[in-house]
């Protein structure tokens, strides 16, 4: 991480995206706050890392120690539509002092109610589709990930228009809160 931070430096990167726990399921502290100073003046987001901790509040307090800008969480769920009401809970507890970042299943038919029902600012969204591969033959008995749920052959790509019409929706919002 360190050396992937300096090469992010060098080359001008606005921020970096780390995340580490210590075996009991708390932040690593320590290390976490020595990869935040090494990034400075770049901003610092803790990763989904944060999903793992055995107390979220917990983590929220040890996370303003280190001084990282943000958290990008699903609330400890499989999506932040499922953990909203922990989002809410973080947004307000954070306040001013680190934004919370919801992240992981957000779309354009649900960004708008779930902004308003948590009060977060920021969102990572992957605005991503599916497409079809170019392999003819399927072998459909096995997957080479060993995941069943998702397709072998399809490929995920950045949809250009989930991403305007993400950025217009978040973009009206935030000029009427």
């Amino acid at each position: 991480m360190k050396k992937d931070i300096e090469m992010c430096k060098k080359l001008g990167v606005d921020g970096v995206v780390i995340g580490i726990l210590n075996a009991d399921g708390t932040i690593d502290k320590a290390r976490t706050r020595e990869l935040v100073e090494l990034a400075r003046p770049m901003d610092v987001t803790f990763h989904r890392a944060f999903d793992m901790t055995r107390d979220p509040y917990e983590a929220l307090d040890d996370l303003l120690e280190t001084g990282v800008n943000r958290v990008l969480t699903s609330g400890q769920e499989r999506t932040c539509i499922a953990g909203k009401d922990l989002i809410r809970k973080l947004v307000e507890k954070a306040g001013d002092r680190i934004i919370i970042m919801p992240g992981d299943g957000l779309e354009e038919d649900n960004i708008e109610a779930f902004a308003r029902y948590t009060e977060a600012r920021e969102f990572h969204c992957t605005a991503r589709t599916r497409i079809k591969g170019k392999m003819q033959y399927r072998n459909t008995k096995i997957t080479m990930g060993g995941i069943p749920d998702i397709p072998e052959y399809d490929i995920y790509q950045v949809d250009e228009q989930k991403v305007k019409t993400l950025a217009g929706i978040i973009g009206n919002l935030t000029r009427r809160i």
